[in-house]
């Protein structure tokens, strides 16, 4: 691995092993006081501007990896379709691709922004449980993030069908099993963290700390007497015990699965209705995963061995991930939806997979390509 005498690639890959240790650090650190630490980190919730910054990065984690998706894909098809020779076949494929997505990428976010006000995360209709805030508030983060992300998808869609499209060296750069690649590990890292998560039903820090959020000064009175009356039925942050008080969740460290096969049925209620603490399903962070999907896409711009150059730009492409996944872990830590385990596990195993998934592509194409006498790049 550290055989190069590329200076910038040495470099690169010294800062992520560097990132891979020291999030292991963290997870072994966390491991022995992931309540002290999300303790500390909570308090940020008390400074408003944090809170919004909090509240925005607990938004674009729902939908970041989106674009990135629609981009690794639209490669593939972008590239089969001129090895195709431009098939008739392949460009209604191509028309109807681009068509579906821009109509459930409209669809979600406008019923996602409409129903926003009035959400109820059980405290009432309005009300934002997890931010202690109106829902109002929530609508107009939605709103800035869709304009923002609709651009993005625009120009990525326009750049890709205008002009990616019409470059004489996509096959020979091998964009597509970049592509392949960028879509692969995303996919991977993904099916991980998602068979994990109900597998081990951890819970909230939130959903820990609930007795002393819900009697603190923040919680207004009515919000108190909806979820005991109906609230803790739509949303069981916490639980309300055989003489009518309410309780805290139990606190989990990230390796005591909590008891899946009694749990496992609350996969089928709706979300957050299942048993209290369990259907938080905190271990490990999909926020943080989707973070990497900013990350993978450097398979189209980085490569050391098809002599791509770290110039400027990629090393400031570099720098704005690693600032951004970084905010996105410690956001995660503040709003009180992860522990540090949580999130630099997920670090740790996205960028151990990442070094793996790119050896092993290579290795499966080439054997491909040897088996059938072709060349696909």
């Amino acid at each position: 691995m550290f055989q190069t005498k590329n200076k910038s690639y040495l470099t690169l890959k010294t800062l992520l092993i560097s990132f891979f240790l020291l999030s292991i650090s963290l997870f072994i650190v966390g491991s022995f006081f992931d309540m002290q630490i999300n303790t500390w980190f909570a308090k940020g919730m008390d400074n408003y501007t944090i809170k919004i910054i909090v509240w925005i990065y607990e938004e674009l984690g729902m939908t970041q990896s989106v674009v990135f998706i629609f981009g690794f894909v639209s490669v593939i098809i972008e590239i089969t379709y001129i090895s195709s020779d431009k098939n008739k076949k392949w460009k209604v494929f191509l028309t109807i691709y681009y068509f579906g997505w821009l109509v459930v990428w409209l669809t979600y976010n406008l019923i996602d922004i409409i129903n926003a006000p009035n959400r109820d995360d059980g405290y009432g209709p309005g009300v934002n449980v997890w931010f202690l805030d109106s829902q109002k508030k929530r609508q107009y983060i939605i709103i800035a993030l869709f304009i923002i992300e609709s651009i993005s998808f625009g120009a990525l869609f326009y750049y890709l069908r205008f002009k990616f499209s019409k470059r004489t060296d996509l096959i020979q750069n091998g964009y597509r099993v970049d592509a392949i690649k960028a879509i692969t590990i995303y996919l991977l890292s993904s099916v991980v963290v998602w068979i994990m998560k109900p597998t081990f039903g951890r819970p909230y820090f939130y959903s820990v700390d609930f007795v002393n959020i819900f009697n603190s000064d923040q919680t207004q009175t009515e919000w108190k007497d909806y979820w005991i009356q109906t609230g803790h039925t739509i949303r069981s942050w916490g639980y309300i015990n055989k003489d009518g008080v309410v309780e805290s969740v139990p606190y989990k460290e990230w390796w005591q699965i909590n008891d899946f096969f009694g749990n496992i049925r609350s996969l089928f209620k709706p979300l957050g209705t299942g048993e209290p603490g369990w259907w938080n399903m905190d271990f490990p962070s999909g926020h943080m995963n989707s973070c990497f999907a900013i990350l993978f896409s450097g398979y189209f711009f980085l490569g050391e061995k098809k002599n791509r150059q770290i110039n400027w730009y990629k090393w400031l492409f570099i720098g704005f991930w690693f600032l951004h996944i970084n905010v996105m872990q410690y956001t995660q830590i503040i709003s009180r939806t992860h522990w540090i385990t949580d999130t630099s596990f997920t670090i740790s195993v996205s960028l151990l997979m990442l070094i793996v998934n790119g050896i092993i592509i290579d290795k499966i194409v080439g054997k491909y390509n040897l088996k059938h006498n072709k060349n696909f790049r």
